[in-house]
């Protein structure tokens, strides 16, 4: 689709959707505490952003056709994209890499999310941004693609820290199920940087 793609991380859902948001920001979603998790389960497929103090989160992650349970594999482009893939069939690797190399032109446009901090946030809605009942969190750092999907993590999926140095807003693109053959399908959201001013 654009150039090469290295693995960054993983997420995973129990049918959730994620937020990704400017990580100085993280604290103000209660997804647990205040029951703010109801929110994003009232959005239509087309919305893909809600603000979450002063700022804009995006939605990432979560087709519930695609899985219930899953990963989302994170990937980050050497131009700089972020790709969250939620993928499913016999060979792993083949959907995951099909879903990145698919066109992007025909994804939906989705919202902007800004990040001043230089400092991505990703993790699970369900859960809150920080405190005590917030998930833990990990740094994306570059790793080998999984050859499988694999089992859920022990105790409570955690979300991921992404620097972004150099990008100052992300717009989102969004292609929900979309099937690759009788047995294999994926869902994917792009993160792609925005040029300054826009």
């Amino acid at each position: 689709m654009r150039d090469e793609w290295i693995h960054v991380g993983r997420l995973w859902t129990n049918g959730e959707q994620f937020l990704a948001i400017d990580s100085a920001g993280r604290g103000d979603w209660r997804g647990d505490s205040d029951e703010e998790f109801d929110r994003t389960l009232e959005l239509t497929p087309r919305e893909t952003g809600l603000v979450v103090g002063t700022r804009t989160a995006v939605l990432v992650g979560g087709d519930g056709v695609v899985r219930d349970d899953s990963w989302i594999e994170v990937f980050r482009s050497e131009s700089g994209v972020l790709a969250f893939v939620q993928a499913g069939g016999p060979d792993y690797r083949m959907a995951l890499a099909a879903a990145l190399a698919c066109p992007d032109e025909d994804d939906l446009d989705g919202a902007v999310v800004g990040v001043d901090s230089s400092e991505l946030a990703v993790f699970t809605a369900a859960a809150d941004g920080d405190g005590e009942f917030a998930n833990p969190f990990e740094r994306a750092r570059p790793g080998p693609v999984p050859a499988e999907h694999g089992p859920p993590p022990r105790g409570a999926g955690p979300g991921l820290l992404i620097s972004t140095e150099g990008v100052a807003a992300y717009r989102l693109k969004v292609r929900w199920f979309t099937e690759l053959d009788d047995e294999s399908r994926f869902a994917r959201w792009l993160l792609i940087p925005l040029a300054a001013g826009h």
